[in-house]
């Protein structure tokens, strides 16, 4: 089972309502679709997830795939993963001697491997990565909306339809937030709430709003600071605030998973696999946490159904799990997955049993994204 040949589709895919966070407003997102077939005629299908302006950047990354990967036997996974960042990076390919944009680009390759091999031994990638401990992966609700009746509104829709937890963005100007955080309370009652305000916030103002928030009774608070502060502004945050402080942005690596929980500056890691580069990254990541007794929750980036497959076949063998996990796919006007059926029922979808990632492509789908990225190319962002 060798590698035969790798094709890349730019795609863009219009959300349903324009997306609302402290970086503004966006009406869409691009992705790029990657096919890896083996010389059985076997098609792996994974996917990149890169910003609205850097679709060509990772782009040409992802040439170099072809390159590296071609001719070679796709059950040495680890090894052609280590091949491709050290082609691309150097020898220390595991370190931060690589950038960041090298995990969000080459993880869609990894993702196409781990569905080939699965496919072409008829087997589900939970059951290659030693089997799964969880039958379902529990999602949380994710709060859309712009203005404070909106988002109260949603907030309470998710609330009815059975999210146990509300996910809502934050980090607009300080009286929005506090007005947000407060109307969307009363919409769930004693559902448990996050916030995430998207590194908006610097130090003082985040222990400020922070102590603030906490009479609404928050779950926890991701990334309130930039990653950049990294370990030592968590750290303040959480031994001066009530409220447990979650690391997204602030950890991709190895190293800075085991920074964050060695020094006890998180009480949650929300990682996804786009990020830490894939599901063996993702696992990884997992594993360090668990050894400091933290869990880790399932992050999202704009992505389709490939990611929530991708993602639920990691997290299924994961001990350390949350439930208040992440998808994005929903946001889509339509996605480019046929089945399964990835709404969740009461917050929770089953672990897919299909061989390799377990999905379907709508090649047609697929088809009318690749079309508009080439009309838009990419850039519908306000």
């Amino acid at each position: 089972m060798k590698i035969k040949d790798i094709r890349l589709t730019r795609l863009f895919s219009k959300f349903k309502t324009p997306y609302v966070w402290a970086m503004g407003k966006n009406l869409g997102q691009t992705t790029i679709l990657i096919e890896v077939e083996t010389d059985a005629g076997v098609v792996g299908y994974g996917e990149t997830a890169p910003t609205m302006t850097s679709p060509e950047a990772i782009h040409a990354l992802l040439l170099t795939a072809k390159t590296v990967l071609i001719g070679q036997p796709i059950t040495q996974i680890t090894d052609l993963m280590k091949q491709l960042f050290t082609q691309n990076f150097g020898h220390h390919y595991a370190s931060q001697s690589h950038p960041r944009i090298g995990n969000f680009a080459f993880a869609g390759v990894e993702l196409a491997l781990w569905d080939a091999l699965g496919k072409s031994l008829d087997l589900p990638v939970h059951a290659l990565l030693g089997g799964k401990i969880h039958d379902t992966v529990s999602f949380m609700g994710f709060v859309q909306g712009d203005s404070t009746e909106e988002v109260a509104a949603h907030a309470g829709q998710l609330a009815s339809d059975g999210f146990e937890v509300i996910y809502l963005k934050a980090g607009y100007t300080n009286d929005k937030d506090m007005a947000n955080v407060e109307a969307v309370r009363k919409a769930i009652g004693n559902k448990r709430l996050r916030i995430d305000p998207n590194e908006a916030w610097d130090l003082m103002e985040a222990q400020v709003m922070i102590n603030k928030l906490a009479k609404y009774d928050l779950e926890m608070v991701e990334q309130p600071v930039s990653a950049i502060a990294g370990v030592p502004a968590l750290k303040a945050l959480k031994q001066s605030c009530s409220v447990p402080i979650a690391a997204d942005q602030s950890v991709y690596t190895l190293e800075e998973a085991h920074s964050m929980c060695s020094s006890g500056a998180a009480s949650l890691l929300t990682v996804g696999l786009h990020e830490t580069g894939g599901i063996l990254g993702f696992r990884r990541v997992a594993a360090i946490a668990q050894v400091f007794d933290i869990n880790v929750c399932i992050h999202g980036v704009w992505e389709t159904g490939i990611t929530t497959c991708a993602s639920i076949q990691a997290a299924s063998g994961v001990p350390n799990l949350d439930d208040g996990n992440q998808i994005m796919w929903q946001l889509l006007q339509e996605d480019i997955v046929e089945s399964p059926d990835l709404a969740p029922n009461v917050g929770k979808i089953p672990v897919m049993s299909a061989p390799g990632l377990g999905f379907t492509l709508n090649e047609d789908a697929v088809g009318r994204a690749a079309e508009a990225y080439d009309k838009k190319n990419g850039l519908e962002v306000t």
